[in-house]
């Protein structure tokens, strides 16, 4: 496996960090999960080319004039066409006509699956994370996450402008590349994308990040037994190592330290590939830790603060059967509040629900709710 096949396996478990917003706990969740958004082929176009095997997610239009600050979009929902396997993905911004607009414009976007959940907990599923930097990724054909006609997945989508160009009529594609059965001679391995967060899996992910050192972390158990391929994480300034650790055994599965630039500033964390030992096992009967270690020289917090994530992708046996999925759990209806209504839950000072004057998804084409203008928390890069 390339060292480009580990980095699309650690994209395909990483969640993109988003700027801070106003989260709801489990102990505050209502009994009943929100009402997911409807499908709209006004906004949300979905083209399948059976011949070329792959799935193009058509968003937009969407008006981004020169120098505007980050639009997040109203979750939009669309539906997936195909029975198959997943291999991998790329994103592009394009015109009303098709013609490319530069990939600075998209921030990020984010598929969640929210009728399957998480490995360690039991929020909706990430499946996929792009921006900029991953514009396109893809995995080996001999493994691939396995979607049923009429999977559901919620798009959640940020953009930018830092051009001097106006684009009135912009759309982002995320295409997705698949195969199906009998394809080729083998089927493809399931394999499944995991999120760990040093803040837990509901919540705000961001933290202080006092002088000197400090260590963030949390634990929990896998739904089920498999074998990690591949990992990757995400970190902010200052930070010295991040950690995946087999708490009952005592193990290091993972460690790694970010790279950073002659400033000191954080440009990256390298992703670890397994393949060569068929996989780190995990099981669901042992405790696993996600941690993250600060070594902050300053006398005062560090400027961006701390983040700690991890992102992977698990191997499972086919005739491992899942945990029973329950939309009513307080921690899944938690996570759903949080997404659903993250742009009207914006932290005071970070951005307002002024997005219709900086740029906004044209009156023809309104979403339900306004779009969100969002400033930047630094680097959101994933793994």
């Amino acid at each position: 496996m390339t060292k480009r096949s580990a980095a699309a396996l650690a994209a395909l478990g990483v969640l993109w960090a988003s700027p801070a917003r106003a989260q709801i706990n489990p102990a505050e969740a209502p009994a009943e999960p929100p009402a997911l958004p409807v499908g709209r082929s006004d906004i949300v176009r979905v083209e399948d080319d059976v011949e070329a095997r792959h799935v193009d997610l058509r968003i937009g239009p969407i008006e981004l004039r020169s120098g505007m600050p980050h639009l997040r979009l109203p979750i939009q929902m669309a539906a997936l066409p195909v029975d198959g396997w997943l291999h991998g993905f790329d994103v592009s911004m394009e015109d009303g006509s098709g013609a490319a607009i530069p990939i600075e414009t998209l921030h990020h976007v984010n598929l969640i699956d929210p009728d399957e959940r998480e490995l360690f907990s039991r929020i909706a599923r990430r499946v996929i994370a792009a921006g900029r930097e991953t514009a396109e990724q893809q995995l080996p054909r001999l493994i691939g996450y396995p979607v049923q006609q009429g999977d559901r997945v919620l798009i959640s989508a940020m953009f930018a402008n830092p051009t001097d160009t106006d684009f009135p009529e912009a759309y982002l594609r995320v295409r997705l590349h698949y195969s199906l059965e009998g394809d080729g001679v083998f089927e493809p391995r399931n394999v499944y994308p995991f999120y760990l967060d040093v803040m837990g899996p509901v919540g705000r992910k961001d933290f202080a990040v006092p002088p000197g050192r400090s260590t963030r972390a949390w634990e929990g158990s896998p739904a089920v037994p498999g074998r990690v391929l591949a990992i990757g994480g995400h970190l902010h300034d200052f930070a010295s190592a991040l950690r995946l650790v087999d708490v009952t055994t005592g193990t290091v599965l993972w460690e790694v330290a970010p790279t950073k630039d002659e400033n000191g500033h954080v440009t990256g964390v390298p992703s670890t590939e397994f393949l060569w030992q068929l996989g780190k096992e995990i099981h669901p009967n042992h405790v696993y830790r996600i941690e993250v270690i600060y070594d902050n020289p300053l006398d005062v917090p560090a400027p961006d603060g701390g983040m700690g994530e991890i992102g992977g992708v698990i191997l499972v046996d086919k005739d491992v059967a899942w945990p029973a999925f329950d939309r009513t759990n307080p921690v899944y209806v938690a996570d759903l509040v949080n997404t659903l209504t993250a742009p009207d839950r914006l932290v005071p000072g970070h951005g307002g629900m002024e997005g219709m004057d900086h740029g906004a998804m044209p009156a023809a084409a309104a979403a339900p709710t306004p779009a969100a203008v969002e400033h930047d928390h630094g680097s959101h890069s994933g793994g």
